[in-house]
Protein backbone atom coordinates (compact mmCIF):
# COMPACT_ATOMS: atom_id res chain seq x y z
CA UNK A 1 0.00 0.00 0.00
CA UNK A 2 1.44 3.35 -0.96
CA UNK A 3 2.20 5.72 1.92
CA UNK A 4 0.08 8.80 2.33
CA UNK A 5 1.74 12.01 1.34
CA UNK A 6 2.15 14.84 3.88
CA UNK A 7 -0.37 16.82 1.93
CA UNK A 8 -2.93 14.00 2.36
CA UNK A 9 -2.24 13.83 6.11
CA UNK A 10 -2.78 17.56 6.51
CA UNK A 11 -6.03 17.35 4.58
CA UNK A 12 -7.22 14.47 6.76
CA UNK A 13 -6.39 16.35 9.94
CA UNK A 14 -8.21 19.40 8.67
CA UNK A 15 -11.32 17.33 7.90
CA UNK A 16 -11.31 15.80 11.40
CA UNK A 17 -10.94 19.22 13.02
CA UNK A 18 -13.72 20.62 10.86
CA UNK A 19 -15.97 17.75 11.87
CA UNK A 20 -15.40 18.34 15.60
CA UNK A 21 -15.97 22.09 15.14
CA UNK A 22 -19.23 21.50 13.31
CA UNK A 23 -20.35 19.14 16.08
CA UNK A 24 -19.55 21.71 18.76
CA UNK A 25 -21.47 24.44 16.89
CA UNK A 26 -24.53 22.20 16.53
CA UNK A 27 -24.41 21.33 20.26
CA UNK A 28 -24.20 25.01 21.21
CA UNK A 29 -27.16 25.88 18.94
CA UNK A 30 -29.22 23.04 20.39
CA UNK A 31 -28.37 24.13 23.97
CA UNK A 32 -29.39 27.73 23.35
CA UNK A 33 -32.51 26.63 21.52
CA UNK A 34 -33.49 24.34 24.41
CA UNK A 35 -32.88 27.14 26.87
CA UNK A 36 -35.13 29.50 24.92
CA UNK A 37 -37.78 26.82 24.58
CA UNK A 38 -37.51 26.13 28.34
CA UNK A 39 -38.11 29.79 29.16
CA UNK A 40 -40.94 30.00 26.63
CA UNK A 41 -42.61 27.01 28.25
CA UNK A 42 -42.57 28.64 31.71
CA UNK A 43 -45.65 30.31 33.08
CA UNK A 44 -45.70 34.01 33.80
CA UNK A 45 -45.71 33.28 37.55
CA UNK A 46 -42.59 31.12 37.25
CA UNK A 47 -40.77 33.72 35.16
CA UNK A 48 -41.66 36.44 37.69
CA UNK A 49 -40.41 34.20 40.51
CA UNK A 50 -37.17 33.57 38.64
CA UNK A 51 -36.64 37.30 38.12
CA UNK A 52 -37.38 38.01 41.78
CA UNK A 53 -34.95 35.29 42.83
CA UNK A 54 -32.24 36.79 40.64
CA UNK A 55 -32.97 40.27 42.04
CA UNK A 56 -32.85 38.95 45.61
CA UNK A 57 -29.53 37.27 44.89
CA UNK A 58 -28.13 40.46 43.36
CA UNK A 59 -29.35 42.49 46.37
CA UNK A 60 -27.68 40.05 48.75
CA UNK A 61 -24.44 40.39 46.81
CA UNK A 62 -24.69 44.20 46.93
CA UNK A 63 -25.34 44.05 50.69
CA UNK A 64 -22.33 41.80 51.24
CA UNK A 65 -20.19 44.07 49.06
CA UNK A 66 -21.25 47.15 51.04
CA UNK A 67 -20.49 45.33 54.32
CA UNK A 68 -17.04 44.37 53.05
CA UNK A 69 -16.38 47.96 51.96
CA UNK A 70 -17.43 49.24 55.42
CA UNK A 71 -15.17 46.66 57.08
CA UNK A 72 -12.23 47.67 54.89
CA UNK A 73 -12.89 51.36 55.60
CA UNK A 74 -13.08 50.61 59.33
CA UNK A 75 -9.78 48.76 59.16
CA UNK A 76 -8.14 51.68 57.37
CA UNK A 77 -9.44 54.12 60.00
CA UNK A 78 -8.28 51.83 62.81
CA UNK A 79 -4.81 51.49 61.26
CA UNK A 80 -4.57 55.28 60.87
CA UNK A 81 -5.61 55.84 64.49
CA UNK A 82 -3.11 53.25 65.71
CA UNK A 83 -0.34 54.95 63.72
CA UNK A 84 -1.26 58.36 65.20
CA UNK A 85 -1.39 56.86 68.71
CA UNK A 86 2.04 55.27 68.28
CA UNK A 87 3.48 58.58 67.04
CA UNK A 88 1.95 60.39 70.02
CA UNK A 89 3.38 57.81 72.44
CA UNK A 90 6.83 58.15 70.86
CA UNK A 91 6.89 61.96 71.04
CA UNK A 92 5.43 61.94 74.57
CA UNK A 93 8.23 59.65 75.70
CA UNK A 94 5.94 56.70 76.48
CA UNK A 95 7.84 54.32 74.17
CA UNK A 96 11.48 53.31 73.82
CA UNK A 97 13.08 54.74 70.68
CA UNK A 98 16.27 54.56 68.66
CA UNK A 99 17.81 56.36 65.72
CA UNK A 100 20.75 58.49 64.59
CA UNK A 101 21.76 61.52 66.59
CA UNK A 102 24.46 62.92 68.85
CA UNK A 103 25.95 62.39 72.29
CA UNK A 104 27.30 65.09 74.59
CA UNK A 105 29.63 63.85 77.34
CA UNK A 106 30.77 65.98 80.29
CA UNK A 107 33.21 64.29 82.66
CA UNK A 108 33.70 64.82 86.36
CA UNK A 109 36.66 67.10 85.63
CA UNK A 110 34.34 70.10 85.51
CA UNK A 111 31.90 71.74 87.92
CA UNK A 112 28.55 71.55 86.19
CA UNK A 113 25.32 73.29 87.15
CA UNK A 114 21.76 72.38 86.33
CA UNK A 115 21.45 75.45 84.10
CA UNK A 116 24.32 74.16 81.94
CA UNK A 117 22.50 70.87 81.29
CA UNK A 118 19.21 72.69 80.73
CA UNK A 119 20.87 74.99 78.16
CA UNK A 120 22.27 71.98 76.25
CA UNK A 121 18.90 70.20 76.31
CA UNK A 122 17.08 73.32 75.10
CA UNK A 123 19.60 73.87 72.31
CA UNK A 124 19.09 70.28 71.14
CA UNK A 125 15.32 70.81 71.11
CA UNK A 126 15.70 74.00 69.06
CA UNK A 127 17.99 72.14 66.64
CA UNK A 128 15.29 69.56 65.93
CA UNK A 129 15.97 66.73 68.39
CA UNK A 130 13.04 64.32 68.39
CA UNK A 131 13.99 62.63 71.66
CA UNK A 132 16.48 63.46 74.42
CA UNK A 133 17.86 61.52 77.37
CA UNK A 134 20.30 62.35 80.16
CA UNK A 135 22.28 59.41 81.52
CA UNK A 136 19.83 57.13 79.68
CA UNK A 137 16.88 58.75 81.44
CA UNK A 138 14.26 60.11 79.05
CA UNK A 139 13.55 63.84 79.07
CA UNK A 140 9.91 64.84 78.54
CA UNK A 141 8.07 68.14 78.53
CA UNK A 142 7.40 67.63 82.25
CA UNK A 143 11.00 66.78 83.21
CA UNK A 144 12.85 68.89 85.77
CA UNK A 145 16.65 69.17 85.92
CA UNK A 146 17.61 70.51 89.33
CA UNK A 147 20.50 71.18 91.67
CA UNK A 148 20.14 69.18 94.87
CA UNK A 149 22.07 68.79 98.15
CA UNK A 150 22.75 65.43 99.78
CA UNK A 151 23.04 64.70 103.52
CA UNK A 152 26.70 65.69 103.49
CA UNK A 153 25.84 69.08 101.99
CA UNK A 154 27.33 68.07 98.63
CA UNK A 155 25.69 69.46 95.52
CA UNK A 156 24.56 67.10 92.78
CA UNK A 157 22.42 67.23 89.67
CA UNK A 158 19.08 65.43 89.47
CA UNK A 159 16.59 64.64 86.73
CA UNK A 160 13.04 64.25 88.02
CA UNK A 161 14.47 63.57 91.46
CA UNK A 162 16.95 60.92 90.26
CA UNK A 163 20.59 61.70 90.99
CA UNK A 164 22.76 62.09 87.90
CA UNK A 165 26.17 60.52 88.32
CA UNK A 166 29.19 61.64 86.34
CA UNK A 167 30.02 61.53 83.55
CA UNK A 168 26.89 63.32 82.40
CA UNK A 169 25.93 61.93 78.98
CA UNK A 170 23.21 63.73 77.06
CA UNK A 171 21.92 61.88 73.99
CA UNK A 172 19.54 63.10 71.32
CA UNK A 173 17.88 61.56 68.27
CA UNK A 174 17.70 63.63 65.10
CA UNK A 175 19.82 64.66 62.15
CA UNK A 176 23.39 64.21 63.53
CA UNK A 177 24.98 67.03 61.53
CA UNK A 178 22.25 69.55 62.35
CA UNK A 179 22.30 68.69 66.05
CA UNK A 180 26.09 68.93 66.22
CA UNK A 181 26.14 72.31 64.47
CA UNK A 182 23.38 73.57 66.77
CA UNK A 183 25.64 72.90 69.74
CA UNK A 184 29.07 73.87 68.39
CA UNK A 185 28.56 76.99 66.29
CA UNK A 186 30.58 80.06 67.32
CA UNK A 187 28.82 81.82 70.18
CA UNK A 188 26.68 78.75 70.89
CA UNK A 189 26.27 76.82 74.13
CA UNK A 190 29.42 74.72 73.80
CA UNK A 191 31.51 77.71 72.79
CA UNK A 192 30.22 79.64 75.82
CA UNK A 193 30.96 76.74 78.17
CA UNK A 194 34.50 76.59 76.77
CA UNK A 195 35.33 80.27 76.94
CA UNK A 196 33.34 81.40 79.99
CA UNK A 197 33.53 78.44 82.36
CA UNK A 198 36.34 76.24 81.11
CA UNK A 199 33.95 73.32 80.53
CA UNK A 200 34.67 71.22 77.46
CA UNK A 201 31.80 68.89 76.52
CA UNK A 202 32.63 66.15 74.00
CA UNK A 203 30.11 66.23 71.15
CA UNK A 204 29.94 63.21 68.83
CA UNK A 205 27.71 62.28 65.94
CA UNK A 206 26.16 58.84 66.52
CA UNK A 207 24.84 56.36 63.95
CA UNK A 208 22.53 54.79 66.51
CA UNK A 209 21.18 56.18 69.77
CA UNK A 210 18.82 54.13 71.94
CA UNK A 211 16.86 55.43 74.89
CA UNK A 212 14.14 53.92 77.09
CA UNK A 213 10.61 55.09 77.66
CA UNK A 214 9.98 57.65 80.38
CA UNK A 215 8.21 56.81 83.61
CA UNK A 216 5.00 58.69 82.90
CA UNK A 217 1.95 59.14 85.06
CA UNK A 218 -0.76 58.60 82.46
CA UNK A 219 -3.68 59.12 84.89
CA UNK A 220 -4.52 62.83 85.24
CA UNK A 221 -5.29 64.01 88.74
CA UNK A 222 -7.37 67.04 87.75
CA UNK A 223 -8.10 66.93 84.02
CA UNK A 224 -11.33 65.50 82.68
CA UNK A 225 -13.39 65.78 79.53
CA UNK A 226 -15.83 68.70 79.41
CA UNK A 227 -19.53 67.82 79.56
CA UNK A 228 -21.27 67.35 76.24
CA UNK A 229 -23.37 70.24 74.97
CA UNK A 230 -26.88 70.13 76.36
CA UNK A 231 -26.05 67.77 79.22
CA UNK A 232 -26.32 68.66 82.88
CA UNK A 233 -22.90 68.74 84.60
CA UNK A 234 -22.76 66.65 87.75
Amino acid sequence: MPEKSPKTNRLLSFCVALTFLSFAIVCQINFESNSVQSLESQSTENLVAMVRSQNDYRNRLNTELAALERTESSRSITASLEQQLNSARIFAGAAAVSGPGVSVTITADYDLYSTDVIDIVNELKVSGAEAIAVNNQRVTNKSRITQETDLDEHLFLALDGERLLTPIVITAIGDPLTLEKGLTFTGGIVDNLNTLYGIYPIVRQEEQVTMPAANLNTTPAYMKLPPAEGSNPT
